[in-house]
């Protein structure tokens, strides 16, 4: 109860003893006599019972008094946390933290916008000027000046202090998650982190029936181990200056999808490469070892026949279907979405253009790495190891291979009025056993 309420309470008992009293006395008084002394001791009883509560009113109404005395020179405590209390109490302002309204990821290419502008100027304007004359919200500006941060080790508050950068592009990592069969797959891999030992059995454990006082087999399993070195992605993007220096929705939107589309192509394209094998710096392709099963026809019989080949695969070599999916393009799922059997049914009858789609009754995820093959991945024995981060650098004057080593193609952007964005992902993985995938090869 409140100190207030508890003093009304005080002032209401008062107030009906003392209409006892009245009412005790008010019989006798009114004949002219006094009250008898069953009545008298009554009345005595009732007056130091209201003294009792006088003396307990009194108290309450003064340290009601000092309270609101107190009000006027001290700081009350708010806040959520512990630190938010004593921060209070110290007179420190509270911090208010406000959302930004911009639309997921424009925040990452205005940043990126912002400091390609500041390093094409050679030093005449910074990032964050750039991001005045635009009138860029808060977070954006917070972000560039934390970037500066990356790396250092003399801020007590690292972590903290990187919290807008960190919030820009984890908008822009949420947005390629939704692009990459890589990242769709993901949440079913073995996550694990960077540069540390896993162990991987490499040998089976025999196992058979025996009889009473039969010999028992004995067999050790054979184990070796899985590290998972530090990798990057890394994509160049190439951007007109006049595209750089707009400050409109329209060219925020196709620096943010040019980067977006890159990366996702990159990561896809040498997940699902069956030639791109491991190095020190990069990961080997989970189709790197793994069997094809080259295509016997593009009738829909022959290629249910041909993903029977491939699931076999699997199961020959003790790999469980459980959470398997199969990854093929958009041309090659709308194919045989369309495909009929002879009386005009659906074929598959679960491949649809649009939504989920099942194959054979296994889920299907679409990417524009696999052009040319169907495959049948389990994410439950694949390593994943990703940081989750994003970086990036910018150049106005470097000169860019757009083609392959084999057949260059260099581009010079100062001639070209041209700025190079890299962006880099900190991502690796690696199959726990070669089998986890297996893919059927059209020519």
């Amino acid at each position: 109860m409140k100190l207030a309420e508890q003093i009304a309470t005080l002032k209401s008992n008062i107030k009906s003893k003392q209409d006892q009293i009245i009412e005790k006395s008010g019989g006798a008084i009114s004949k002219g006599v006094t009250p008898d002394e069953a009545t008298e001791a009554e009345i005595k009883g009732l007056d130091a019972e209201i003294e009792v509560l006088k003396g307990n009113l009194e108290r309450l109404e003064g340290i009601e008094k000092s309270q609101a005395a107190w009000a006027n020179g001290t700081t009350p405590v708010a806040g959520n946390t512990a630190k938010d209390g004593l921060d209070s109490t110290q007179g420190k302002p509270p911090v208010v933290q406000t959302e930004s309204n911009l639309p997921k990821g424009i925040g990452f290419a205005l940043m990126v916008k912002a400091m390609a502008v500041a390093a094409h100027s050679k030093g005449a304007v910074n990032a964050i000027q750039v991001l005045d004359s635009w009138k860029a919200p808060e977070i954006v500006k917070n972000a560039v000046s934390q970037k500066a941060l990356i790396g250092t080790t003399t801020n007590a508050d690292f972590g903290a202090a990187l919290v807008d950068f960190q919030n820009l592009t984890g908008e822009f990592i949420e947005l390629l998650r939704g692009q990459t069969a890589v990242d769709k797959l993901a949440p079913q891999m073995r996550e694990v982190p960077f540069n540390v030992k896993m162990p991987a059995q490499t040998g089976a454990v025999s196992v058979g029936w025996v009889g009473e006082t039969k010999r028992k087999p004995t067999t050790n399993p054979t184990f070796g181990s899985v590290n998972l070195t530090k990798s990057k992605v890394a994509g160049i993007v190439l951007l007109s200056d006049e595209l750089m220096r707009f400050s409109s929705p329209k060219a925020d939107g196709i620096i943010l999808n040019d980067f977006v589309k890159s990366t996702a192509e990159f990561i896809d394209n040498d997940f699902f490469d069956p030639t791109k094998a491991e190095s020190e710096d990069s990961p080997a392709s989970v189709l790197d070892g793994s069997t094809k099963i080259d295509s016997s026809g593009v009738t829909a019989a022959a290629i249910e026949a041909d993903l029977e080949k491939v699931i076999k695969v699997l199961t020959d070599n003790n790999i469980p279907l459980e959470g398997a999916s199969w990854v093929m393009s958009a041309s090659r799922a709308a194919n045989l979405s369309n495909m009929r059997d002879a009386i005009g049914r659906k074929y598959f009858e679960s491949m649809n253009i649009k939504g989920e789609k099942e194959l054979m009754t296994l889920p299907v995820e679409i990417s524009a790495g696999v052009t040319n093959k169907i495959v049948l991945v389990v994410p439950g024995e694949i390593l994943l190891a990703d940081d989750g981060g994003m970086d990036f650098a910018i150049s106005t004057e470097a000169t860019i291979n757009m083609g392959t080593d084999q057949a260059p193609a260099w581009v010079n952007l100062f001639e070209q009025n041209l700025m190079a964005i890299r962006a880099e992902r900190f991502i690796r993985w690696k199959k726990r056993r070669v089998h986890a995938a297996a893919y059927l090869q059209f020519a």
